[in-house]
């Protein structure tokens, strides 16, 4: 579950285009957890990647979307942190 108390600090974006989503690792700010979440820009859809389950789970609280779109959005504006664009050359190979 994510909070309103929650922030998170945006480290790496990855976007692949083959599938219209972003991966974005972040950190939370109070605790320096890692959080991974792929966040996809037309269907407006974000998962979280649950790292016990081992397994990747869609936000479907709204509010808890939002705050992890509002964050990413603010970083994509901002500029400051690294962020790739993967060509599906790349991803063949893997």
């Amino acid at each position: 579950m994510i909070t309103a108390q929650q922030r998170f600090i945006f480290r790496h974006m990855v976007e692949l285009p083959h599938c219209e989503c972003v991966f974005c690792s972040t950190e939370e700010e109070h605790t320096g957890r890692t959080k991974l979440f792929l966040v996809f820009q037309n269907s407006h859809k974000v998962y979280m990647r649950h790292s016990i389950k081992g397994n990747w789970e869609e936000l479907l609280n709204a509010e808890e979307r939002e705050l992890v779109r509002e964050g990413f959005q603010q970083a994509v504006l901002e500029r400051k942190i690294p962020s790739f664009v993967a060509s599906s050359g790349d991803l063949a190979s893997l």
